[in-house]
Order: structure tokens, then C-alpha cells, then sequence
């Protein structure tokens, strides 16, 4: 990139020094807030210049033999008494900030008239100084152009006037010089002081706004954790609803909130809840009809937000609280379907912006969650005041279906033997036979019989999986996994668990790497669960990598920190893998009996193929495992993607020693 020219540079300076961006702050207030702090810094000035007309006329009456003397002396007195009386009424706060500008004009002119009295009666060319004083001094008092330069223009007039009085004198053109210097000068300190508060203002202003967008953020924040903290301990709807109006009307100050649900025959709309200065002592139960503001906000599921509610069309009398002139209105909503409309209103005109719809939103859906609850609560406690008056007359009914419940739960509980017998058992039996149809010469030798027995023969080893599947989660699920400990070569395991998909991974063209694992020591465990613990993480890693990718076996130990004799440390085996990758939120939700990524009803039935099917049961049973060990698994990802390929990581972390 090529730095900017010299010249660019400069233009750059003076485009910011011209330029100021305004940070969506209208002009209005920028000049108001200027006329203000121009107002504020006007007493100083007051009070500061008349005391330096007091201290000026002593010097004039005692040090200084000009002409004109006596009237120097009683103008500057006058003038100090003058600025004097304009300190308090400025101090007073009797004039407003909007004629800032125009008392500004008052002091210089009785400045000025004080430096042109001097040099009227003194027409020397060295009194051109305090001239130039002047113009620079006035350039650093004034906010408006327009009466600065006024002042210079009056300035030039002035001292060409008496000019006129003594051409002569040889001086003149080097005072002129000096004029017109300190001109130019003014007006470059007017330049970069009015930038300077202008910028300082917008600051201010956009400070304000953040402030009170922030201060707005954390009212909402408190209100919705309020409102959470009510919908958790209270569920009768009435107290609930009430508590919730009191809570919005004292957070956001509001004239009038209301809680709006249809009535029963849904032909009109009544608030069960209000609150907030604009409601009397007897309430106000204002009702809405279908075809009024509340109606339509019911009606269409969207929000409402009025500057001035009785221009609105869709208003209809008496659904307003009295001397309300501002409103906004929220549909309570859950899912699709409205439940009824939050309501509030204010006694001013456009108190509400379309800005704040969202954070109101937020309280409305949670006013939802806590309507439905208590509703479900009001309906869950008519039902079971009905089921308490049917309890005497029903008490053999209840202890049938007790009964039906206790043989429902002891055909769960049985639910691994049915699976070991009447499901194996025809497996089995079918295994037997598809083995028998192999051993055949003949239907080898038919080409036809030959696949169909070998696809027998897969689907029965597939769907034995299944069932093997099945019984290990519900084995891990009732805590009746069996481990039986022994010494494990880690190395040796994986590379025999590897050579299982040594034809999978050449139909693909994915390569199965494995780091340098010689080192790892043996760990204790059950051979036959860690083996069913790689075999699915390796068949997840090979699943989830397009053809062409690699996946990869690496291991490290962690030696043991603690000087207990019992813990010898641990084992990390990492297979990475290059394939889609995981996304953050569901690195803990793989690991749920039946999950699945994507649509499971396309995957393919192929247990190694590209984004292949299966029962959704593998990382179930792999964590199952693991836990049994004392172990831990987990997978890393930075998300997924199709296209880039970021690839996934799975850690199990196994210790070397079981404890006791």
C-alpha cells in the first residue's frame, strides 16, 4: 500500500479540521449545547474585564498622560460598572442560553469602544496593537462566524479611519501588517476552537445516548431478571400477572401497564392485570374490542408503538387510561400462537421509540413463558382437583393401573433379556445359515447366490451390531457394565482395531496414520470395551472424512503430579481426523444416546460411507465405556464446514491403574 503524498496529507488535515462528524446528532442541539457552554463561561468573562476596566482607569488617572484622559477614566469606570451588573444578571441565570451570542457581542463592543476611544484621542499608529489584541482575543470568545468576522470587518473600518487622521507618520504600514496577522490568526484559533467544541459537544451528546441506552439495558436486564425470578416462585396466574404489572411500571416509570388476554368467548379483551400511577384506586379493567389496538396487536402477533394514540386509526374509545397520550403494545407470544398483549402507556406524547420494541419484546416473551406456565399451573391444579373428587370412587381403577405401571416398568427392567434371546437367538440362527450357504461350492460357484449370501451375511453382521449396540447402552445406562481388568498394550489394540477397516479405507482412499505410540505404557482395563471404544470413534472419524482425507492415531502420558503411590498417571489417545468438523454447541450433545447430525432419514445405510448412517449409539457407548474406566472423552472442533474441512479431534483419557 503506498503512502499518501505530502499534499494528500494536508488536504486530509483540513477536510477534519472543516469536517465534523456529527454521529447522527442534529445541528440543533450541537449549536444549543455550544450557546450553553458559551453561556457559562460568560460571567468569567464579565466579571474578569470589569475588573480590568477598574484596574485600567487607575492606571489612566495615575500613570498616563494621554489626551482625553478624564473621558478614558469615566468611560472605563462606566464600562466596569456596566460589566459589573452584567456579571450578576449572568450569575442570576436571567438570561437565557440562546442569547449566549449576543451578550458575547455586548462585552467586545465595550471593548472595543474602549481600545477606539483611546485611539481616537491618541491617532498613533503604535495603538494599532491593542487593536490587533483585540481581533486575536475576540477570535477565542465567539461561536458564530458570521458575528466574529462583523467584529473584524468593524475593526479594519475603524483603524482605517484614523489612518485618515495622520497618514504621515511612517509606521502605519508596519501596525497594518500586524492587523493583519493577528486577523488571520483570530480566525485560525476561531477555526480550531470551534472544531474543538463542536467535536467535545457530539462526544457528549453520543456519550449521553450510550449512557442512557446502557442505563435502559440494565433496567431491562433487572426487570427480565425479576420477572424470572417471579415466574420461577409464583405460578397462581392472577397474583403472578399483578406482580409482573407492578414490576414494569416501577422499573420504567410507565403511566399505565396493562395485561391484556382475550375473554373466554374470545369477543372481547379485558386487562386482568394493571398497574402504575394512571390507574385509581378501583382500577380501571379497561376492555378492548377485536377491531382497536389491542385487538389488532392480538390479532396480527406484532407490535405497536404510537406517538399520539388517539390519531391513530385503529383506535377505539375506552381502551386507554385516562390523559394517556403515548402508548406501546407487545403480543405475549409462544410459538405462533398469541396469548395476549402487554400494554403500556405514558401521559406524554412520543415517550416510546421503535428503537426500544426489541428490549420491550424481550420482557413480553418473558410475561409469555410466565402466562403459559401459570396457565398450564391453573390447569394442572383444575385437573387434579378433579381427579381428588373421583379419588374414592376410582380407587380400584388407580390400583389397576398401578398395576399395569409395575408390569410396564418390569418389561423395561427385562428389556435386556428379551434383546439377548428373542432377538441373537433368530441372528444367530440366521448366521449359522448364511455361513452354511458360504461353505457351499456350489452356490459359490453361481455368481447370483454368491452376492446375495455375502449381502445376508452383512446386513445379519450389521444388524448384530445393533443389537450388540443396544445391550451395551442399556448395560451402561442401569450400571451393570461387568469390566474385567486386565493389562492392555494400547499400541497393540489400536493397530488390530485398525486393521478392521483396512478395506473400508482403500474403497475411500483415506489414509490411517498412527503417530509414535511404542512408548505408551500398558494401561488397566477391559480389553474387549476399550476395543468397542475405538472401533467407534475410529468408524465416527472415518464417517464424517471425504474420500481422500486422513485419519490420524497419536498418544501421550501424562505422568502423575500427586505423590499418592496408587496414581501412576495417565494415557491421552488422540484421533484426529480431516473431515466436516464439529460445531461448538454440539461437542457435548454427540456424545446422547440417538443423536445424529443432519437429516437421519438421508443418510446412507453404509457404516464407513461418506456421512453414513447408524443407530446414533456408538459415541453413547464409547463415553459409557470410558466412565466405566475413570476415564474421560471429549471432542474439539473449530465448527463445521463442508468445504474448508477444519476436522475434529477425540481425546480419551484413560488412567494407567484402576483404584481400588
Amino acid at each position: 500500500m503506498t503512502k499518501p503524498t505530502f499534499a494528500q496529507l494536508l488536504r486530509q488535515r483540513f477536510n477534519n479540521l472543516v469536517r465534523v462528524e456529527q454521529m447522527g446528532v442534529p445541528k440543533e442541539k450541537i449549536q444549543q449545547a455550544l450557546h450553553k457552554t458559551q453561556m457559562d463561561g460568560l460571567p468569567f468573562i464579565y466579571g474578569s474585564f470589569a475588573i480590568m476596566f477598574f484596574v485600567y482607569a487607575a492606571i489612566q488617572q495615575c500613570l498616563l498622560a494621554e489626551n482625553g484622559q478624564a473621558t478614558m477614566v469615566a468611560v472605563a469606570v462606566g464600562s466596569g460598572f456596566f460589566l459589573l451588573i452584567g456579571f450578576f444578571v449572568l450569575m442570576r441565570g436571567y438570561v437565557p442560553a440562546k442569547y449566549a451570542e449576543r451578550g458575547t457581542a455586548v462585552v467586545a463592543s465595550v471593548i472595543l469602544f474602549t481600545i477606539l476611544l483611546r485611539f481616537y484621542y491618541n491617532p498613533l499608529p503604535n495603538q494599532s496593537a491593542n487593536l490587533a489584541l483585540f481581533l486575536f482575543g475576540a477570535g477565542v470568545m465567539f461561536t458564530s462566524l458570521r458575528w466574529y468576522v462583523a467584529m473584524q470587518i468593524f475593526c479594519w473600518l475603524a483603524w482605517w479611519g484614523i489612518y485618515q487622521r495622520n497618514p504621515e507618520h511612517p509606521e502605519w504600514l508596519y501596525f497594518a501588517v500586524m492587523i493583519f496577522v493577528a486577523t488571520f490568526t483570530g480566525l485560525v484559533a476561531y477555526g480550531v476552537r470551534i472544531h474543538a467544541l463542536r467535536q467535545a459537544e457530539i462526544f457528549r451528546f453520543v456519550e449521553r445516548r450510550q449512557r442512557k441506552e446502557l442505563v435502559q439495558r440494565t433496567v431491562q436486564q433487572q426487570t427480565s431478571y425479576a420477572v424470572g425470578q417471579r415466574i420461577t416462585s409464583i405460578l397462581e396466574l392472577d397474583s403472578l400477572l399483578a406482580q409482573i404489572a407492578t414490576l414494569i411500571s416501577q422499573q420504567y416509570a410507565a403511566y399505565y401497564v396493562g395485561v391484556f388476554l382475550p375473554d373466554q368467548n374470545q369477543l372481547g379483551i379485558t386487562a386482568v392485570a394493571e398497574a402504575g400511577s394512571g390507574v385509581p384506586d378501583g382500577g380501571l379493567q379497561l376492555r378492548a374490542g377485536l377491531k382497536g389496538l389491542v385487538g389488532w396487536v392480538l390479532a396480527n402477533g406484532r407490535p405497536l408503538c404510537i406517538d399520539d394514540i388517539t390519531r391513530d386509526f385503529r383506535y377505539q374509545a375506552d381502551e386507554k387510561a385516562p390523559n394517556a397520550q403515548s402508548e406501546i403494545l407487545l403480543p405475549l407470544k409462544m410459538g405462533d400462537k398469541v396469548l395476549g398483549v402487554l400494554d403500556l402507556q405514558s401521559n406524554e406524547l412520543g415517550a416510546f421509540s421503535p428503537s426500544e420494541i426489541p428490549n420491550f419484546q424481550l420482557l413480553a416473551d418473558q410475561v409469555a413463558i410466565a402466562l403459559e406456565n401459570a396457565q398450564l399451573y391453573a390447569e394442572i391444579k383444575r385437573f387434579n382437583q378433579q381427579l381428588e373428587q373421583k379419588v374414592a370412587e376410582r380407587t380400584q381403577a388407580l390400583q389397576e393401573a398401578y398395576g399395569r405401571l409395575e408390569r410396564l416398568d418390569k418389561t423395561k427392567t427385562d428389556f435386556i433379556t428379551i434383546a439377548s434371546h428373542e432377538l441373537r437367538t433368530p441372528l444367530t440362527i440366521v448366521n449359522f445359515n448364511v455361513q452354511m450357504l458360504l461353505d457351499d461350492e456350489e452356490i459359490m460357484a453361481n455368481s447370483y447366490h454368491k452376492k446375495w449370501t455375502e449381502g445376508i451375511g452383512r446386513g445379519t453382521a450389521r444388524m448384530e451390531e445393533v443389537v450388540q449396540s443396544m445391550l451395551d447402552v442399556a448395560k451402561i445406562d442401569s450400571s451393570s457394565l461387568d469390566l474385567y481388568l486386565a493389562s492392555v498394550d494400547l499400541p497393540f489394540l489400536l493397530k488390530q482395531v485398525g486393521n478392521r477397516f483396512k478395506e473400508a479405507l482403500a474403497e475411500r482412499n483415506i489414509v490411517l496414520q498412527r503417530g509414535d505410540l511404542a512408548n505408551l505404557p500398558e494401561v488397566e482395563g477391559d480389553v474387549e470395551a476399550l476395543q468397542k471404544v475405538f472401533y467407534q470413534i475410529l468408524v465416527n472419524a472415518i464417517k464424517y472424512t471425504p474420500d481422500g482425507g486422513t485419519v490420524r492415531v497419536d498418544g501421550r502420558f501424562h505422568p502423575s503430579a500427586s505423590k499418592n503411590p496408587d496414581d501412576a498417571g495417565e494415557v491421552e489417545i488422540i484421533i484426529t481426523d480431516s473431515g466436516v468438523g464439529i460445531a461448538p454447541e454440539l461437542h457435548e450433545l454427540i456424545f446422547e444416546k440417538f443423536y445424529q447430525t443432519g437429516e437421519v432419514m438421508l443418510h446412507s445405510s453404509g457404516k464407513t460411507s461418506f456421512k453414513g448412517g447408524g443407530a446414533g449409539l456408538g459415541l453413547a457407548i464409547a463415553k459409557g465405556i470410558v466412565a466405566a474406566h475413570n476415564g474421560r472423552i471429549w471432542a474439539e472442533s473449530s465448527g463445521h464446514d463442508e468445504d474448508l474441512l477444519p476436522g475434529s479431534q477425540f481425546h480419551i483419557l484413560l488412567p494407567v491403574m484402576q483404584p481400588e
